[in-house]
């Protein structure tokens, strides 16, 4: 599969993948990595010598995508709703740190996440990789991890023991994706 890695900041998701297809544990290929903004993330787009786009544009993004022949469009930490034009002309999936649909929807990403389960007292997060659709966090459900979090004291070290899960999880969808895909 083509893939276009679409971010918003540092980008440790993006590495994670990229790392995974420079080792050679899935097939896929990052062919771009799209960004709302200049991100701090697109060092890794520069550092591995893959080509990236910095747009809001819709009409631009979707030119730029079938150009790249994109079969799946992967969402790592991208603050932006994808609109219903880009949903209709390509499958998306997200990852999203928690177990959804516990804390999801507008304004629960991030740091924003950790810090409602935190105020909840919850023993167990996790990560949730769902396909997207028009609604916020609202898609099928692919995979879901949970994510011991009993022993953190603040939200900053939930978001740090969720990271790691988030890591390994997203490889692993692109992989049974990929899976998937050959078996049709």
């Amino acid at each position: 599969m083509n893939l276009a890695v679409f971010i918003s900041g540092g980008g440790s998701n993006l590495k994670a993948l990229i790392d995974a297809q420079n080792c050679g544990y899935f097939e896929s290929q990052i062919k771009i990595i799209v960004a709302n903004k200049d991100a701090p993330g697109l060092r890794h787009a520069r550092d591995n010598n893959i080509d990236y786009l910095i747009s809001k544009n819709e009409d631009e993004i979707i030119d730029t995508l079938k150009n790249y022949d994109i079969d799946l469009l992967v969402l790592a930490g991208y603050l932006v709703k994808i609109s219903k034009k880009i949903l209709d002309n390509f499958k998306v999936i997200n990852i999203h740190p928690s177990l959804l649909p516990k804390y999801g929807g507008k304004g629960f990403y991030g740091i924003h996440v950790h810090e409602a389960v935190f105020a909840n007292k919850e023993k167990i997060s996790g990560v949730t990789v769902h396909y997207v659709n028009e609604n916020l966090d609202d898609g099928d459900i692919i995979v879901q991890k949970k994510v011991d979090i009993s022993n953190c004291k603040n939200p900053k070290e939930i978001a740090s023991e969720v990271l790691k899960v988030e890591h390994k999880t997203l490889k692993e969808v692109i992989k049974k994706l990929e899976e998937e895909e050959c078996a049709h």
